[in-house]
């Protein structure tokens, strides 16, 4: 058979054979697909901003990431190398956005193939506001009753006041930062103690310390004085 021959002979009916080689790789490739392990975890949502707009309304804390590949591959991606964030750089006015939640991958989920992720939900609704700081009053709350007999005469609070700083119409609502609840149940004598602060709303950051020193002067109650309550807020 000479060249020609050759070449005609290859050529003979080559939509038939061209048809049959693709679908002979769909079939590889489905099959190929078919037989690919899944594998499922959660995973913080981190926000990422480098300007002034900051999450304003309450926002999924994780996000749960699938991924699809051969399982000797998937068993060694660690949970830590496949990070999901919301990019925020991109918005620069308040207003409430639909924004994409997207994957980086590093260390051990880099160079593997094939790998599928994807990430639910896939983006998540947020109101996005300027960041203000502002200084907050802090106030210690109580529980319990000083012995009988007894009253304070005397309180201090230090500091008397924090940094509070996030979303503006929430920092703006801030009217005062309380503390955890300092007990006098039975006390009869001057008292300091350190205790935490409470800040209910996630959105917004206290700067500095998250304690607090509170210090109480106690007195008994006598017939010849009247009961008297100075505050002194340093």
């Amino acid at each position: 058979m000479n060249n020609r021959e050759l070449l005609n002979k290859i050529t003979e009916k080559w939509p038939v054979k061209i048809l049959s080689f693709a679908a002979a790789l769909l079939i590889s490739l489905f099959y190929k697909m078919s037989t690919l392990e899944m594998r499922s975890f959660s995973a913080p949502l981190h926000i990422e901003s480098s300007g002034n707009l900051v999450p304003a309304s309450s926002y999924p804390q994780s996000v749960k990431i699938n991924l699809r590949g051969e399982n000797n591959s998937i068993s060694t991606i660690l949970e830590e190398d496949i990070e999901a964030f919301a990019d925020l750089n991109k918005y620069s006015n308040e207003n409430t956005y639909r924004i994409p939640v997207q994957i980086r991958k590093k260390g051990s989920a880099l160079g593997i193939e094939p790998l599928e992720i994807t990430v639910e939900p896939v983006d998540i609704l947020v109101k996005l506001e300027n960041k203000i700081s502002r200084t907050v009053d802090v106030l210690p709350s109580f529980r319990g009753f000083l012995a009988e007999g007894y009253e304070m005469t005397k309180q201090s609070v230090f500091p008397s006041s924090v940094t509070a700083e996030g979303p503006r119409s929430n920092v703006e609502a801030l009217q005062e930062i309380i503390t955890a609840a300092i007990d006098l149940e039975g006390r009869f004598n001057d008292f300091t103690v350190l205790v935490n602060i409470i800040v209910n709303d996630p959105l917004i950051v206290i700067h500095g310390s998250k304690m607090i020193e509170y210090k109480g002067t106690i007195q008994q109650i006598t017939k010849e004085s009247k009961p008297s309550y100075e505050v002194d807020i340093q």
